[in-house]
């Protein structure tokens, strides 16, 4: 029971803080929180609000992921197998918006 417990906290923990980057970043225009943007590497970007848009895109999927993770556990926790399917299922995920972010990253900046 304590071990779900605190693969909730940390699942939900990790789902409101990509919440929050998705809120500063599209909402406030923070740009500076995205990893790699600064003031010298601002020149190479050919379209900020793209980018403000698919990094936001990508903060909400990722917490959506993440606030699902623990049902999804929870509910295959009664299959044998079912543990292992979601934790593919979700490192699947995982990979597909990074696949996703490399891919479309390139249209917004040179």
């Amino acid at each position: 029971m304590a071990v779900k417990l605190i693969e909730i906290l940390i699942m939900e923990g990790i789902a409101v803080l990509m919440f929050i980057f998705a809120y500063l970043i599209g909402v406030k225009g923070k740009l500076k929180l995205i990893a790699g943007y600064n003031e010298q590497t601002a020149s190479k970007v050919k379209d900020k609000n793209g980018l403000k848009r698919l990094i936001t895109r990508l903060c909400i999927l990722l917490g959506i992921g993440s606030a699902i993770m623990p049902i999804l556990t929870h509910f295959s926790s009664s299959h044998p197998h079912g543990l292992a399917y979601i934790t593919g299922g979700y490192g699947g995920f995982i990979l597909g918006i990074i696949g996703m972010v490399v891919l479309q990253s390139r249209d917004y900046t040179s």
